[in-house]
């Protein structure tokens, strides 16, 4: 009677991504819904005209990455030429033993809509263990290659979605409604050991981001920073037990914000009137950090040649040029080449927006119109 609902699905599959020794792989997923508005006892219960809860559990494979990435490759060194012809260079080390990167991928949740149709509401809680995952691992430059493609460690994923949509005008000839969903949802790295050394050594001198376990990673890691001495101009900085020290040392290193928003989604409007109709559709997120790029090159650093085309006026206006001035930046004679500054927490900040996603408006001419004809 409509009642229960399941879904099961089972599959096997190749893919010439991963290594010759680990091509094939199997995956499956089962669903299960219980409509409760259908059961006799819901029958008494008046204003809700639909109650159905859902739970799913699966392990979905993933094979978007480079086509060659476990194959060995070798390139003709044609830069080079000997008396015996042109040579052969590895340009990839390939992994025979690369596996596929699955996600157990678990949902539970319900929908329901009430107040004689008018509102309707769908809850989800997610839960996605990815095991293994996989990575390009940093390699000795004696190998010829960079890196190695690599199954290692894990990434746990959780969070909730939550979507409601509510018909406040509902007529013939017209109707208009709001909606809003939103979404919250936390990654962390597990077992990646010391494996990805490498990486969080390289990442240094590029970005803020690290690998660790219980790391998560949106984390965004710098040292940290109590911004520019008023008697000297140059930077203060936190080491890790807290101290003050004019010092940059990455081994002071923490996480200092999170580039994922603690909230995100869409709130809108959508109204129609004998033809005419229209849609607005607003994003927002709310928490989570952001390294401010463009303040650090074109305001802080100006060491290369490029960095001094299109800057930013507070390069020269709000920088520290005498003792006793409390601003942000640092002096310009510090901002020259040998001297750049290094990515600390004084570059991150709140990034909360509300932007407009989408402004629509529209009208539909009847059939009956002479203009269609």
């Amino acid at each position: 009677d409509d009642r229960y609902l399941l879904d099961v699905n089972l599959r096997s599959d190749g893919s010439s991504v991963f290594g010759s020794d680990r091509q094939f792989t199997n995956t499956w997923s089962v669903g299960l819904g219980w409509n409760i508005h259908k059961e006799a006892f819901f029958s008494d219960i008046e204003g809700i005209s639909l109650l159905k809860l859902r739970a799913s559990i699966g392990n979905p494979g993933n094979q978007n990455f480079d086509d060659y990435i476990s194959t060995r490759i070798y390139t003709y060194n044609t830069d080079n030429m000997n008396i015996f012809g042109s040579s052969a260079i590895v340009s990839n080390l390939g992994n025979r033993n690369l596996e596929w990167q699955k996600t157990l991928d678990r949902n539970i949740g319900f929908d329901i809509i009430f107040l004689d149709n008018r509102l309707r509401v769908n809850f989800d809680y997610f839960n996605k263990r990815t095991d293994p995952l996989l990575v390009q691992i940093g390699t000795a430059s004696s190998t010829g290659v960079k890196t190695l493609p690599r199954n290692v460690g894990k990434q746990i994923t959780e969070g909730i979605t939550l979507t409601m949509n509510y018909s406040i005008i509902r007529r013939e000839d017209m109707f208009w409604s709001v909606n809003m969903n939103l979404r919250h949802q936390t990654s962390e790295y597990k077992e990646v050991s010391e494996v990805l050394t490498k990486y969080n050594l390289d990442n240094r001198n590029r970005n803020l981001t690290r690998y660790y376990d219980g790391g998560s990673p949106s984390d965004l890691w710098a040292v940290r920073s109590c911004g520019i001495d008023p008697a000297t101009g140059r930077e203060i900085f936190l080491d890790k037990n807290g101290e003050q020290t004019f010092v940059h040392n990455y081994d002071d290193e923490v996480v200092v914000g999170n580039s994922d928003p603690k909230v995100e989604g869409v709130i809108g409007t959508s109204f129609y009137y004998k033809g005419f109709s229209a849609s607005i559709n607003l994003r927002y997120r709310l928490g989570g950090q952001i390294f401010m790029q463009t303040l650090y090159d074109k305001v802080e650093n100006l060491s290369s040649s490029k960095k001094w085309e299109n800057l930013d006026k507070r390069a020269l206006y709000d920088r520290w040029q005498k003792p006793g001035d409390v601003v942000k930046y640092k002096a310009l004679t510090n901002a020259v080449k040998g001297s750049e500054t290094k990515a600390t927490s004084r570059f991150v900040m709140d990034d909360n927006t509300f932007q407009f996603s989408s402004i629509a408006l529209s009208y539909r001419f009847p059939a009956s119109h002479p203009f269609l004809k």
